[in-house]
């Protein structure tokens, strides 16, 4: 009787095991939840909000994983808040994902948080040849691609095509003599002698300078370890290679002619309200800009004037890359999903329509909409065609100080205009100053 009680027991106990075992294999599978930081407002702010919720609707339905995309300002700003974390004692607030500029990637590519991208690419057997060459390098340090170019862009040149047509100008300037020859013919004054409208603005950056400067000779490095693409830069190469003065020979010869207007901010507004009949700026404002000019006049794009016939490199990459952050949560290859469905070659058509930015995915470049797109709004095309016609290992500078540096480019060159220094002085005046942020930066490091 005892031993019948005991078989009895046991076997109610497995049943109820069983019927446990059961339930927790029939419990939906929990939701792993991915937060991406990014700096995107505007019109590419409600491209973000869309993408999310594309993939939360289908690829993140399917295998449980929800983007909550966190709008953190700027991208200084979200680089700010990020660095603060990783600099912690505690980092499980980092984001899975943050989205930065090139000027965070001195700041970022050393932290121990960092998930190189390539490695999550190899672990999924991703191809990463599917990406663009130059895009790739964009963001390769030491020979790994740390991050995926998302926001990638590059610089044009947009003109006044009703103030060329009443110029009677039919041809875009190519190089900077071509530049100071048609802004001539655009300045206009008034009875007083005041100018009314500037053939040209700019003061040039390390934004324009990386590429005036890089694509001389085919191609021409500003500085030591390849830009910083190979290790921390110890000089700036572009005076003795003698780019720099080759530069800004030609940039104070355009400013002799009167037409060229020293203007540092709102570049766009001054093209747009007729001002300024030529600016440089990012692909990236192609749709910004075609909404504020409006039907005031017709637009032209060209591809950005070379210093000379010689500067055979083209143009750089710029723009911004999403990175994968440890944070402790385990949810890097959900992050990879949706990294992977954001560079897609459809995202990347249904991104670049909505904001400007070149598709960074080879494959986009054969969709049939794609194509059809391009024949529709040949103002893109320019910009695509005159990117994979550049050195693709033209790529932008990473160095210590970069704002400082921003703006001594701007001063320096400033100075050179109202103080009338010659382009040998001013090119080793700069070369001085960025070489000295470069060794307080090394010093620092040991």
């Amino acid at each position: 009787m005892k031993r019948m009680f005991i078989y009895v027991l046991l076997v109610l106990l497995a049943t109820q095991s069983l019927v446990a075992l059961g339930q927790v294999e029939n419990q939906p599978d929990a939701i792993t939840t991915i937060t991406w930081w990014h700096p995107n407002s505007g019109l590419a702010g409600k491209a973000a909000e869309a993408l999310v919720a594309e993939f939360n609707n289908t690829v993140g339905k399917e295998k449980n994983i929800q983007v909550q995309a966190v709008y953190q300002g700027k991208a200084n700003d979200v680089l700010t808040k990020a660095k603060a974390i990783w600099q912690s004692s505690s980092t499980r607030d980092l984001p899975d994902l943050v989205q930065l500029d090139g000027a965070a990637v001195l700041d970022i590519r050393d932290t121990p948080n960092l998930i190189a991208m390539e490695d999550l690419a190899k672990a999924d057997g991703f191809d990463l040849s599917q990406i663009m060459e130059a895009a790739r390098l964009s963001i390769t340090y030491k020979q790994k691609m740390i991050a995926m170019p998302f926001n990638s862009s590059t610089i044009l040149l947009y003109y006044n095509k009703t103030a060329f047509d009443e110029a009677g100008i039919t041809t875009a300037p190519r190089t900077l003599d071509d530049l100071a020859s048609v802004a001539s013919k655009l300045k206009v004054t008034d009875e007083k002698g005041k100018v009314t409208r500037y053939g040209f603005a700019n003061v040039p950056t390390t934004y324009e300078l990386m590429v005036w400067l890089g694509q001389q000779n085919g191609l021409s490095y500003l500085t030591d370890f390849e830009n910083g693409h190979t290790g921390n830069p110890t000089k700036v190469l572009f005076h003795e290679n003698g780019t720099m003065v080759n530069f800004l020979t030609k940039w104070k010869a355009l400013y002799a002619t009167g037409a060229l207007e020293n203007l540092t901010s709102d570049l766009n507004g001054a093209f747009a309200s007729g001002r300024v009949a030529m600016i440089v700026a990012s692909t990236s404002n192609l749709t910004t800009i075609h909404s504020m000019v409006g039907d005031r006049f017709e637009i032209g794009v060209a591809p950005f004037p070379m210093v000379d016939e010689r500067a055979t490199g083209g143009v750089n990459v710029g723009g911004g890359a999403i990175y994968a952050l440890n944070n402790g949560s385990g949810n890097e290859k959900a992050a990879w999903e949706f990294v992977k469905f954001a560079t897609s070659a459809q995202q990347q058509y249904t991104w670049h329509i909505a904001t400007g930015y070149f598709p960074v995915n080879r494959d986009t470049y054969s969709l049939p909409e794609f194509e059809a797109h391009l024949k529709a709004n040949q103002h893109y095309g320019v910009a695509i065609k005159q990117l994979l016609d550049s050195n693709p290992k033209l790529q932008g500078i990473w160095v210590p100080s970069a704002y400082q540096i921003y703006y001594a480019f701007q001063s320096g060159i400033l100075k050179m205009l109202t103080e009338n220094k010659s382009p040998e002085q001013t090119s080793r005046e700069l070369e001085a100053e960025i070489n000295s942020y470069f060794a307080e930066f090394l010093r620092m490091q040991q």
